[in-house]
């Protein structure tokens, strides 16, 4: 009895096992207009990806070559990756991974490009626009190479000053000069900061909290022409004449 019993489970298992995959192939075979896309609202939105699929998939498509429709869609610089596949109801799931920009290179070389948090560059779009770090960047330099240790090094900065509450309010422009030095341009006061290279950032960053703590209160805001924190245990203060 128990034999028995057993032989109709493993009869029964086999028989949805067998239905799920005849199911499989059979949807990949049929034709589907409905489209499940996971996207966030940036350069691309999920109506311009339902638009892409529609124009690449016809009403009387049979196949679906998946590969070639990621190849497509990839190949747009603001997509980061991209997954295309359909489920075993016939709707083709499109689940998309967009760059995500820290800041905004407008001069130099590099101009009209984002860059994200990894130092990958791609360019700017007119669907969307993020109120990002803007970049000023010298002519001769190019930071495409995201290996570089100087691209390493700005990124480093660019994140820093994201990931901090006060930074990231107050600093809008860094200036990128030829000799690989910056000058920090803040939004609420007059006065340019002399950082440096972009290196020993917590202790370059400390000087400028504490030129905003405790000297800008008692001299005045705008008193300086310039703040220069680059050369270390100094805060040079250039007063305006």
């Amino acid at each position: 009895m128990i034999k028995k019993f057993s032989k109709i489970i493993v009869l029964v298992f086999m028989s949805f096992l067998m239905y799920s995959i005849i199911l499989l192939f059979k949807n990949n075979d049929i034709s589907s207009n409905n489209f499940i896309v996971k996207v966030d609202s940036t350069f691309l939105n999920q109506k311009i990806v339902e638009m892409f699929l529609q124009d690449q998939i016809s009403s009387d498509s049979f196949l679906i070559n998946f590969n070639d429709l990621e190849k497509k869609i990839n190949s747009n610089p603001h997509v980061r990756g991209i997954k295309v596949y359909k489920d075993l109801v016939g709707n083709v799931n499109v689940e998309v991974e967009q760059f995500k920009p820290v800041a905004r290179i407008v001069s130099g070389i590099n101009s009209k490009n984002y860059i994200d948090s990894e130092g990958n560059l791609f360019p700017i779009s007119s669907n969307f626009s993020e109120r990002v770090i803007l970049i000023h960047m010298n002519q001769d330099l190019d930071i495409r190479n995201k290996n570089l240790k100087f691209s390493q090094d700005l990124i480093h900065m660019i994140n820093f000053i994201n990931g901090d509450d006060f930074f990231s309010k107050i600093i809008s422009e860094i200036e990128i000069k030829r000799n690989k030095n910056i000058v920090i341009h803040p939004q609420f006061s007059k006065q340019k900061i002399i950082f440096g290279y972009p290196d020993d950032l917590e202790e370059k960053f400390k000087k400028i909290m504490l030129f905003y703590n405790n000297i800008a209160p008692t001299k005045g805001w705008n008193a300086y022409k310039t703040v220069n924190v680059k050369f270390r245990n100094q805060i040079i203060c250039d007063k305006r004449v």
